[in-house]
């Protein structure tokens, strides 16, 4: 449990307790439909709208929203198909509707699937004045099911691919931190996998998408129970730009408990065999080598 972001306002360990009540744990649900595997995740864009919000800033949570639900399903190796949306809001704004749901369709275009529906609701009494809120729903096709957890051994590698930003979670702390005073890189827009993860399905056996609960609580998801891990994250270099304007920095979060919160710059996180590296290398470029799996 983080005591910075239980203190923002997100209690990470209850929320963790609900889910392992409810029997969830994996990043979307797996669907047989005879000779085809489908994949369906559902994900929202968190309190990152609030900073959209007061910064007038609507064309890229779209994309967070797609990015949320659309890399969970590369997580079970499979191709993001279709896409819908939920938006919910007080009073509708065509001006910034057209904004978030051109964000939206860019999403889509970037994750390889299709916008095929969704719902648009006024709720006066629900949401007051600007506030609105976000959700997604995403189906896949299984093309490599994952996570491969009877192939991970001990000595296979974790390999990163770097995050494009904070992505949609934290953002409870960030505003904190911030005190409302931001600036426009704080919105960047998360990215998404598909180009990278799809290529390389043959050559790794687990990809975990780092969101709520950060490092350490999205890699052990992926893993059988007999393995651990020994990663060492470094910060991405915007990881300082982005803080430069805060006043007050978590310099008392302990190095891991930062990495139970945030993505630390990296958004997906993969298990592969090391004789395979230098292919995935080639095939993603920006990746890295960030640790081993253990007994």
């Amino acid at each position: 449990m983080t005591d910075a972001y239980k203190d923002a306002g997100v209690d990470i360990a209850k929320a963790d307790k609900l889910i392992k009540q409810l029997g969830f744990s994996d990043y979307g649900a797996v669907i047989n439909l005879g000779d085809t595997k489908i994949v369906l995740s559902t994900d929202g864009v968190g309190t990152k709208i609030l900073v959209a919000e007061q910064l007038k800033v609507f064309d890229t949570i779209g994309i967070d929203l797609v990015a949320m639900c659309a890399n969970d399903i590369l997580c079970h190796g499979a191709k993001p198909h279709s896409f819908l949306d939920y938006y919910a809001m007080g009073s509708l704004d065509l001006e910034k509707s057209k904004e978030i749901l051109s964000g939206i369709q860019t999403g889509c275009q970037l994750a390889g699937c299709e916008l095929v529906g969704g719902e648009t609701a006024e709720m006066p009494g629900v949401y007051e004045g600007d506030k609105f809120d976000l959700a997604g729903f995403c189906m896949g096709v299984v093309i490599d099911e994952l996570p491969k957890k009877d192939l991970m051994k001990e000595g296979d590698v974790i390999i990163g691919i770097p995050s494009s930003g904070p992505h949609s979670n934290g953002y409870s702390l960030l505003r904190q931190l911030y005190g409302g005073i931001y600036h426009i890189n704080i919105l960047r827009p998360t990215r998404i996998y598909t180009d990278d993860v799809l290529p390389i399905l043959p050559l790794i056996k687990g990809a975990a998408h780092i969101t709520g609960g950060g490092i350490h609580g999205n890699l052990p998801r992926i893993l059988p129970d007999h393995l651990n891990y020994n990663i060492n994250i470094e910060l991405k270099d915007w990881w300082s730009t982005l803080f430069t304007s805060a006043q007050n920095f978590p310099m008392n979060m302990s190095k891991h408990e930062f990495e139970c919160v945030f993505n630390c710059g990296w958004g997906m996180l993969l298990v592969a065999d090391v004789e395979n590296i230098d292919q995935i290398s080639e095939k993603v470029a920006d990746s890295a080598i960030l640790g081993i799996l253990t007994t």
